[in-house]
Protein backbone atom coordinates (compact mmCIF):
# COMPACT_ATOMS: atom_id res chain seq x y z
CA UNK A 1 0.00 0.00 0.00
CA UNK A 2 1.34 3.41 -0.86
CA UNK A 3 -0.11 6.50 0.72
CA UNK A 4 0.83 10.13 0.16
CA UNK A 5 3.77 11.38 -1.82
CA UNK A 6 6.46 10.08 0.50
CA UNK A 7 9.59 10.16 -1.65
CA UNK A 8 11.61 12.00 1.01
CA UNK A 9 10.63 9.46 3.66
CA UNK A 10 11.40 6.59 1.27
CA UNK A 11 14.85 8.07 0.67
CA UNK A 12 15.48 8.26 4.42
CA UNK A 13 14.45 4.69 5.12
CA UNK A 14 16.38 3.35 2.12
CA UNK A 15 19.56 4.75 3.73
CA UNK A 16 18.77 3.61 7.27
CA UNK A 17 19.59 0.43 9.15
CA UNK A 18 15.93 -0.50 8.55
CA UNK A 19 16.08 -0.39 4.74
CA UNK A 20 15.40 -4.13 4.49
CA UNK A 21 13.27 -6.47 6.57
CA UNK A 22 14.46 -9.72 8.17
CA UNK A 23 13.96 -11.49 4.81
CA UNK A 24 16.15 -8.96 2.98
CA UNK A 25 13.24 -7.28 1.17
CA UNK A 26 12.75 -3.52 0.98
CA UNK A 27 10.67 -2.41 3.94
CA UNK A 28 7.20 -0.93 3.43
CA UNK A 29 5.53 1.74 5.57
CA UNK A 30 2.92 -0.62 7.00
CA UNK A 31 5.55 -3.05 8.27
CA UNK A 32 6.30 -0.46 10.96
CA UNK A 33 3.45 2.06 11.00
CA UNK A 34 -0.18 1.30 11.80
CA UNK A 35 -2.44 2.19 8.87
CA UNK A 36 -4.77 5.20 8.96
CA UNK A 37 -8.30 4.07 9.73
CA UNK A 38 -10.23 7.12 8.58
CA UNK A 39 -11.73 6.06 5.22
CA UNK A 40 -11.96 9.64 3.93
CA UNK A 41 -8.31 10.54 4.56
CA UNK A 42 -7.22 7.10 3.37
CA UNK A 43 -9.08 7.66 0.09
CA UNK A 44 -7.61 11.13 -0.45
CA UNK A 45 -4.11 9.97 0.51
CA UNK A 46 -4.22 7.42 -2.30
CA UNK A 47 -5.52 9.89 -4.88
CA UNK A 48 -2.54 11.67 -6.43
CA UNK A 49 -4.41 14.93 -7.18
CA UNK A 50 -5.85 15.36 -3.69
CA UNK A 51 -2.66 14.14 -2.07
CA UNK A 52 -0.66 16.93 -3.67
CA UNK A 53 -3.35 19.56 -2.92
CA UNK A 54 -4.14 18.60 0.68
CA UNK A 55 -1.36 16.45 2.13
CA UNK A 56 1.81 18.25 1.13
CA UNK A 57 4.78 16.61 2.87
CA UNK A 58 6.92 19.73 2.47
CA UNK A 59 4.37 21.58 4.64
CA UNK A 60 4.40 18.98 7.42
CA UNK A 61 5.84 20.23 10.70
CA UNK A 62 7.86 17.12 11.47
CA UNK A 63 8.85 18.28 14.94
CA UNK A 64 5.25 18.67 16.12
CA UNK A 65 4.21 15.45 14.34
CA UNK A 66 7.07 13.33 15.70
CA UNK A 67 5.47 12.24 19.00
CA UNK A 68 2.19 11.24 17.34
CA UNK A 69 3.95 9.41 14.54
CA UNK A 70 6.06 7.48 17.06
CA UNK A 71 2.81 6.32 18.66
CA UNK A 72 1.79 4.86 15.29
CA UNK A 73 4.74 2.46 15.45
CA UNK A 74 3.50 -0.24 17.85
CA UNK A 75 6.02 -2.47 19.63
CA UNK A 76 4.45 -5.61 18.15
CA UNK A 77 5.57 -4.47 14.70
CA UNK A 78 9.16 -3.96 15.90
CA UNK A 79 9.13 -7.38 17.54
CA UNK A 80 8.45 -9.15 14.24
CA UNK A 81 12.16 -8.65 13.52
CA UNK A 82 13.39 -7.89 17.04
CA UNK A 83 11.84 -10.72 19.06
CA UNK A 84 14.82 -11.35 21.37
CA UNK A 85 15.28 -8.13 23.31
CA UNK A 86 18.46 -9.39 25.01
CA UNK A 87 20.41 -9.35 21.74
CA UNK A 88 20.94 -6.99 18.85
CA UNK A 89 20.01 -7.98 15.30
CA UNK A 90 23.44 -9.53 14.80
CA UNK A 91 22.93 -11.81 17.80
CA UNK A 92 25.27 -9.93 20.14
CA UNK A 93 24.26 -9.31 23.75
CA UNK A 94 23.06 -5.74 24.27
CA UNK A 95 24.54 -3.34 26.84
CA UNK A 96 23.63 -3.55 30.51
CA UNK A 97 21.71 -0.29 30.34
CA UNK A 98 19.89 -1.49 27.23
CA UNK A 99 18.96 -4.69 29.04
CA UNK A 100 17.61 -2.74 32.03
CA UNK A 101 15.47 -0.67 29.66
CA UNK A 102 14.18 -3.76 27.86
CA UNK A 103 13.46 -5.45 31.21
CA UNK A 104 11.38 -2.40 32.18
CA UNK A 105 9.62 -2.56 28.81
CA UNK A 106 8.75 -6.21 29.54
CA UNK A 107 7.53 -5.27 33.04
CA UNK A 108 10.36 -7.10 34.85
CA UNK A 109 11.60 -4.14 36.90
CA UNK A 110 8.78 -1.63 36.64
CA UNK A 111 7.25 -0.56 33.37
CA UNK A 112 8.50 2.71 31.93
CA UNK A 113 7.49 2.48 28.26
CA UNK A 114 5.36 0.34 26.03
CA UNK A 115 6.65 1.82 22.81
CA UNK A 116 10.04 1.08 21.23
CA UNK A 117 10.16 4.42 19.39
CA UNK A 118 10.31 6.30 22.69
CA UNK A 119 13.95 5.23 23.08
CA UNK A 120 14.71 4.14 19.53
CA UNK A 121 13.52 7.19 17.60
CA UNK A 122 15.17 8.36 14.37
CA UNK A 123 16.26 4.89 13.31
CA UNK A 124 14.31 4.75 10.07
CA UNK A 125 13.66 8.44 9.37
CA UNK A 126 15.77 11.42 10.37
CA UNK A 127 14.33 14.94 10.24
CA UNK A 128 16.73 17.85 9.69
CA UNK A 129 16.28 19.14 13.25
CA UNK A 130 17.74 15.92 14.72
CA UNK A 131 20.64 15.46 12.30
CA UNK A 132 23.18 17.33 14.42
CA UNK A 133 22.74 15.03 17.43
CA UNK A 134 25.86 12.91 17.98
CA UNK A 135 23.88 9.67 18.14
CA UNK A 136 22.48 10.39 14.66
CA UNK A 137 25.79 11.35 13.00
CA UNK A 138 26.26 8.17 10.96
CA UNK A 139 22.68 8.18 9.65
CA UNK A 140 22.85 11.94 8.92
CA UNK A 141 26.02 11.41 6.89
CA UNK A 142 24.21 8.82 4.73
CA UNK A 143 21.41 11.31 4.10
CA UNK A 144 23.66 14.29 3.32
CA UNK A 145 23.56 13.71 -0.42
CA UNK A 146 19.77 13.44 -0.68
CA UNK A 147 19.03 14.72 -4.21
CA UNK A 148 15.43 15.54 -3.25
CA UNK A 149 16.54 17.96 -0.53
CA UNK A 150 18.94 19.63 -2.96
CA UNK A 151 16.07 20.07 -5.46
CA UNK A 152 13.85 21.65 -2.79
CA UNK A 153 16.60 24.06 -1.66
CA UNK A 154 17.43 25.08 -5.23
CA UNK A 155 13.73 25.57 -6.05
CA UNK A 156 13.14 27.86 -3.04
Amino acid sequence: MRCHDVKGYEYEISHSSHAKDKDGKAITCDQCHDPHFNPVTSYYARDEYYDKKIFQPEDFDRKSMQKNVQKSVPAKKCQVCHADLSKDVKGKKISEIGQLSHDAFEGKNGSTRKNCAGCHGNIAHLPDFDRDLTKNAEFAKKLADNPMVKEQKEGS
